[in-house]
């Protein structure tokens, strides 16, 4: 992996990637038994972290039962997990099967994470599920991702991991005796980091885009389209119908003068012209700006009735 030295103003060594690229997981273990195999998995693939990923473990039986009465007084044990989470960028799952489904612990720390906003949103997770038969958890792992799509958590897709007869897996210091199986988890662990990174750069690039595309974000309502301030009034809008068959009339376009000279009426033209040519419909422009729209912009003059 890349790594770029400089000097700082006083002439120390300092790792750029150190300084850009730290990460903190959280790491879940399934079973609550202390000497759970789960767990034991769990110490294994955090030594195999690169060495800028923190990784903290989350106790996840000392959380009471998920209810909803008792989440407007707050629960101290969900508050300070829910910080916890808001903290990390990515999750390390280790779980077993319990009657085909993940254990009951693991679920109620999902269910109390997704509340009363989502404190998983937008995290990587890697899931891996044991169990001492031949299925290897393949229940379990399946059940926890189907809550990752409501919860908005990005999966690693594979390698997809899957350990059997974890009774014969360990030696005397609880570690893997087989180097097939630690080089299979460390590919799991390089596909966790790399998604890991690339799912922050892309947060980043997102952000850039989401900045950059459009100046404002706009709502399509019943002959409108329109933004509104964070005081709820309309800032930006422009007007149309359906009047006139085979054709969308603009009626007008307002755009507050705060507003004004960051292009917001153009985007405002395109999104109808967008709208449109999505309906093969015309456009009528009985508004001053739109008509002059359409003579500075000639590439869309087939767009007029």
């Amino acid at each position: 992996m890349l790594t770029i030295n400089v000097l700082d103003a006083d002439c120390q060594s300092i790792d750029i990637f150190e300084v850009v690229f730290l990460k903190k997981i959280g790491v879940f273990v399934g079973s609550l038994r202390k000497g759970s195999y789960s767990k034991k998995i769990a110490k294994v693939l955090v030594s195999l972290l690169p060495s800028n990923i923190e990784a903290e473990f989350l106790d996840t039986g000392v959380l009471p039962l998920f209810n909803d009465d008792l989440d407007p007084n707050g629960v101290p044990e969900w508050n300070r997990f829910r910080n916890q989470l808001d903290t990390l960028d990515g999750l390390l799952i280790v779980t077993p099967e319990y009657n085909r489904s993940i254990p009951g612990a693991l679920k109620n720390a999902m269910d109390i994470g997704s509340r009363p906003t989502n404190h998983f949103g937008g995290r990587v997770a890697l899931v891996v599920s044991d169990s001492i038969g031949n299925a290897g958890g393949y229940g379990a792992n399946h059940h926890l991702r189907q809550t990752f799509t409501t919860l908005n958590i990005i999966p690693v897709q594979r390698p997809e991991v899957y350990l059997a007869h974890t009774d014969t897996m360990f030696d005397e210091h609880d570690m893997i005796k087989s180097e097939g199986t630690i080089g299979f988890l460390q590919s799991a662990i390089d596909a966790f980091v790399k998604l890991l990174y690339v799912t922050s750069l892309s947060s980043s690039v997102g952000e850039f885009l989401d900045d950059s595309t459009d100046p404002l974000s706009l709502t399509l309502g019943k002959g409108h389209y329109y933004h509104k301030n964070d005081a709820g009034e309309i800032v930006a809008e422009i007007k149309f119908n359906f009047d006139t068959p085979g054709a969308v009339t603009v009626t007008s376009t307002t755009v507050q003068p705060e507003l004004r000279g960051k292009g917001i009426a153009k985007q405002l033209v395109l999104k109808v012209i967008a709208m449109a040519k999505a309906y093969q419909l015309k456009i009528i422009p009985k508004c001053s700006y739109v008509e002059s729209f359409f003579k500075t912009y000639k590439n869309y003059a087939d767009m007029v009735q």
